[in-house]
């Protein structure tokens, strides 16, 4: 054989050892890959399981809003009519009582007044009276 198709035969020997150790280490690195996966899968298990638990408490937790939801709404609008009703009823009730108490107030203002009035005249009529009739000859 020539020296030429010896070399050749080493180098392709070479390269074939070489892609035999490559590919070992390729298959060690997905082994160790396939281990650390099977790992992981083998953590994540129970997570999975409190994240279905917790899909499914808050899946009943959402229906039992959808059930109390619709009373809660009947409730506020019963709240709502029996506000306007109440704010409706108060100011009739002002309205008819307003302008008695505001007469009964003017007339107990009046009566105030003119007694005040009286007795001040009254005072300075018996006060301000001397024995010369009213006059004062000093």
């Amino acid at each position: 054989m020539s020296l030429l198709l010896q070399i050749c035969a080493v180098v392709v020997t070479v390269a074939v050892v070489a892609m035999a150790v490559a590919t070992m280490k390729v298959a060690g690195d997905f082994r160790k890959t396939s281990n650390d996966l099977s790992r992981l899968a083998d953590e994540i298990r129970p997570w999975i399981d409190q994240v279905k638990n917790v899909t499914h408490e808050a899946s009943e937790a959402v229906a039992s809003i959808r059930e109390t939801v619709p009373r809660l709404r009947r409730v506020v609008d019963r709240f709502e009519s029996i506000g306007e009703r109440t704010a409706a009823l108060s100011d009739a009730m002002l309205h008819e009582v307003e302008e008695p108490v505001r007469a009964a107030l003017a007339v107990a203002r009046g009566v105030r007044y003119g007694t005040r009035r009286l007795i001040e005249r009254v005072t300075r009529r018996f006060t301000d009276r001397s024995p010369n009739n009213g006059m004062n000859y000093e």
